[in-house]
C-alpha cells in the first residue's frame, strides 16, 4: 500500500531533523543580531532559543551518525540481550508471557493463555528446587502368577542437583498403584534409602500410612550437593485393573538408563511417555532383559516410560 503524503513528510522531517534544527537556530541567531526587532529582551530570548536549537541539532546529527554506523544498535543489543540484564530483572515470568503472546497470537490466539500457564507452570523450572542427573533404574520382575499378580523390585540410583541459590530442600518420593476395591495382599514397601551411601529414613506422609496403594515420603537434604540417592522398593499387586506400569518423572531429569529383567513365562513391552526424543535400545542380545537409555537430553516432568505385561 502506498504511503500517504503525511507519512512521507514525517519521515522526511525525521531524516533531516538535525539539519532543520541547525538551520532554524542560525536563522534565529541572525534575527537576534539584526535590528528588525527593537526590543533588547526579545532579542536576548531569541538568542537563547537559537543556541538551544543549535545544541539539539548537533546532538541529533551525532546520534543519527552513531545509529547509521550500527554502534548504537550494537550497544543496545548488548544491554538488552546480555545475561546481566536478564539476571537483574524481577519480572521474568511477565516478560516470558509477553514474548509468548507475540509468538502465539498469530497462530493460536484462542489457547495462548492456556499454553502460557501450562508451559510456565509445568515445563519451566520455576517451582523446582532440584533436578535429577544420571538416573539409573533397575526393575527385576520376579513373578507374574496365575492370578495376574506381579512381584518385582525397583532400585533407583541418581544424583540430586539443587538450585544454585539454595542449600537445603525436601526430596519427595511418590508411588501409586491402581487396584480393585477389596483386594488384599498388596506389597508396596521401601526396603532401603541411602544418601551419599549412608542409610536414611524418609518420613512417610500421614495420609498414606495405612494405604498400600499410595505412598508419599519426604527426606530433607542439607548442603549444596550433589546428593547421591540409592533406594529400593519391593512391590506386589494385581494387574487385573490395568496390565501396565508407568514410571513418570516428577522433576527434570538429565540422562537416564533403564534395565528391566523378567522370567521366561512373562512378556514385557516397553513404551515412551510423552518424550520428544525416545529411549534408545541397548544390549538387545540379552535374553529376558530390556535395556534403554536416554542420553544428552532432558526428560521433563510427567515424561518417562511404561511397561505392559502379558503372561505366556
Amino acid at each position: 500500500m502506498e504511503e500517504s503524503n503525511w507519512v512521507k513528510f514525517k519521515k522526511w522531517i525525521y531524516k533531516y531533523l538535525g539539519w532543520i534544527f541547525m538551520v532554524l537556530s542560525l536563522s534565529l541567531l541572525l534575527l537576534s543580531f539584526s535590528e528588525i526587532i527593537p526590543s533588547l529582551k526579545i532579542n536576548q530570548l531569541i538568542e537563547k532559543l537559537a543556541f538551544a536549537l543549535l545544541s539539539s541539532g548537533v546532538f541529533a546529527v551525532v546520534l543519527k551518525s552513531i545509529q547509521f554506523t550500527g554502534l548504537f544498535k550494537e550497544e543496545i543489543e548488548k544491554v538488552i540481550l546480555g545475561t546481566n540484564f536478564i539476571k537483574n530483572r524481577r519480572d521474568l515470568p511477565e516478560l516470558w508471557r509477553a514474548i509468548s503472546k507475540e509468538i502465539y497470537k498469530r497462530k493460536f490466539p484462542n489457547i495462548s493463555e492456556e499454553l502460557e500457564n501450562r508451559i510456565l507452570g509445568t515445563y519451566f523450572p520455576t517451582n523446582s528446587d532440584y533436578y535429577y542427573e544420571d538416573y539409573v533404574v533397575t526393575i527385576n520382575i520376579e513373578e507374574l502368577n496365575d492370578d495376574f499378580e506381579v512381584t518385582y523390585t525397583q532400585t533407583c540410583k541418581y544424583n540430586v542437583i539443587l538450585d544454585q541459590d539454595i542449600d537445603s530442600t525436601n526430596l519427595t518420593l511418590k508411588t501409586s498403584i491402581k487396584q480393585l476395591d477389596g483386594l488384599t495382599g498388596i506389597i508396596n514397601d521401601l526396603e532401603f534409602f541411602k544418601i551419599n551411601g549412608v542409610d536414611a529414613t524418609p518420613k512417610e506422609d500421614d495420609d498414606t500410612l495405612d494405604d498400600d496403594t499410595a505412598k508419599k515420603f519426604t527426606i530433607p537434604l542439607e548442603g549444596k550437593g550433589p546428593f547421591k540417592i540409592h533406594s529400593k522398593f519391593r512391590r506386589k499387586y494385581s494387574l487385573k485393573t490395568e496390565n501396565y506400569k508407568l514410571f513418570r518423572m516428577n522433576t527434570f531429569t538429565k540422562n537416564m538408563d533403564v534395565s528391566i529383567s523378567y522370567p521366561d513365562n512373562v512378556c514385557v513391552s516397553f513404551f515412551n511417555i510423552g518424550n520428544v526424543n525416545f529411549f534408545e535400545k541397548q544390549h538387545t542380545e540379552i535374553k529376558n532383559q530390556i535395556s534403554r537409555s536416554h542420553k544428552n537430553d532432558v526428560l521433563l516432568p510427567y515424561q518417562g516410560f511404561g511397561m505392559s505385561f502379558e503372561k505366556i
